[in-house]
């Protein structure tokens, strides 16, 4: 049986892969919108660093830990860049940055929660073995 710490960082995890799946698509739009004028720039305001963190915290009791951030706060913003010509307001040089941040993030996550998966099922299978 998966413990309730357990349970809250599978949903912290949850709700870290979808935001960096909204925000890629939105990333992914600005870029796609690059010329279309008046087209302004759109990406989504949350603390990544901050949520990791979060999970990552170590208690001697369930009844210490903090609430998790609820991702679903996270905003839709325009971006202030500057403004060309046309009204179009996407840098391509920030939006491949912010892509490729936005896909190291998203790797960072998957590859936490597969290690987190091998270890509830090493405990399943060889936990009862000693």
């Amino acid at each position: 049986m998966i413990q309730p710490s357990e349970d809250r960082v599978f949903r912290a995890l949850e709700d870290l892969l979808s935001w960096t799946s909204r925000r890629q698509q939105a990333l992914a739009a600005n870029v796609a919108n690059q010329d279309t004028p008046g087209y302004r720039a759109k990406d989504y305001s949350f603390s990544f660093k901050e949520q990791l963190d979060s999970l990552t915290m170590t208690t001697t009791s369930e009844k210490h830990m903090m609430p998790l951030k609820d991702t679903s706060k996270a905003q839709l913003y325009e971006v202030g860049t500057k403004e060309k010509p046309n009204g179009n307001t996407v840098d391509l040089e920030r939006e491949m940055s912010e892509i490729t941040k936005n896909e190291l993030q998203y790797t960072t996550l998957t590859q936490y929660l597969s290690q987190r998966i091998k270890t509830i099922r090493y405990a399943i299978s060889e936990g009862g073995k000693g």
